[in-house]
């Protein structure tokens, strides 16, 4: 084991009892997720471990938008599914889980955990937006690794909240981004640290690598992925992270803006006109997606 394995590993486990566990659910998403054949009825047979998913359907189930005039309110899983529909449901589910890791700490006023939930689920949205404009038949896996890819910032913040603030700052005066700064200072990098937590959870391994290469914009220097598939899982996570930064979706840190990857979006076959489409079209589903958003948060 390498002194890079040993102290990441080293946080991870004394984040135990710090950072809350994936919960069964999540694991057992995972994996109706990653079966595009996946039945209602197990979706719903899962919804039923979890309280806070099943009230959050609720909540959004009887929102007037979905609700169309109804008078009566939806107060079963069933036809909560039935309203909001498949993709939506396992969206609200994911969504419901991860927002419990980033509560109860209180940082910088200009960032909180909340915020770069909010960035997390931008990039999960653009990347599935992404992933579907390019037919490439992998939403439900981009809309994860999307939600996930900063976990490892969450990670660094429980572990030394303090430090965690200093660097902020750091960064913002220096104004170049929080990769740039762990790379160049040799802090701890969070790409890296939400790798190793994810393997720690035992979650997908797509997601572990995703997750540790989704600033890396070279694949050559990507050495431990020998996948076409997830090549592709992370140049979209590194695209739709960049847009989601240059919208202002929520915050998860950074006050640098970059333009696109031109070597991504020439590997992806996307010209200047593909991407202000998949933008136009990103901007309307995070528009919609903003009203539901906000009744994730507490009254």
């Amino acid at each position: 084991m390498s002194k890079q394995d040993t102290e990441y590993e080293i946080i991870v486990s004394s984040l135990q009892g710090n950072l809350p566990s994936i919960p069964v659910v999540m694991n057992e998403l995972m994996t109706v997720i990653s079966d595009h054949d996946a039945a209602l009825y197990a979706l719903r047979d899962l919804l039923k471990m979890d309280h806070s998913i099943f009230a959050q359907l609720l909540k959004v189930a009887n929102t007037h938008e979905h609700r169309q005039g109804q008078a009566n309110r939806i107060t079963g899983i069933d036809d909560a599914v039935q309203v909001l529909g498949l993709e939506k449901v396992k969206r609200i589910a994911l969504n419901t889980t991860i927002l419990t890791l980033y509560e109860g700490v209180d940082l910088p006023i200009e960032f909180s955990l909340e915020s770069l939930w909010m960035h997390s689920v931008g990039v999960a949205l653009a990347s599935a937006t992404l992933t579907g404009q390019l037919n490439l038949g992998m939403e439900d896996q981009a809309y994860t690794c999307g939600l996930l890819h900063d976990i490892g910032k969450v990670a660094k913040c429980k572990y030394d909240q303090m430090r965690f603030s200093k660097d902020l700052q750091s960064t913002w005066a220096k104004k170049i981004d929080c990769h740039q700064w762990e790379t160049e200072g040799k802090h701890i990098r969070h790409d890296l640290l939400g790798s190793y937590l994810a393997r720690s959870w035992g979650i997908s391994s797509m997601v572990e690598t995703v997750t540790k290469w989704h600033h890396e914009e070279d694949r050559t220097k990507r050495y431990d992925i020998e996948d076409g598939e997830i090549q592709k899982l992370v140049d979209i996570v590194y695209l739709a992270n960049g847009t989601i930064h240059r919208l202002g979706f929520g915050n998860s840190g950074h006050k640098v803006s970059k333009p696109p990857s031109k070597l991504i979006l020439r590997r992806l076959r996307m010209d200047e006109k593909d991407f202000e489409d998949f933008e136009e079209k990103l901007s309307q589903n995070l528009e919609k997606e903003a009203e539901n958003l906000a009744l994730f948060q507490p009254a």
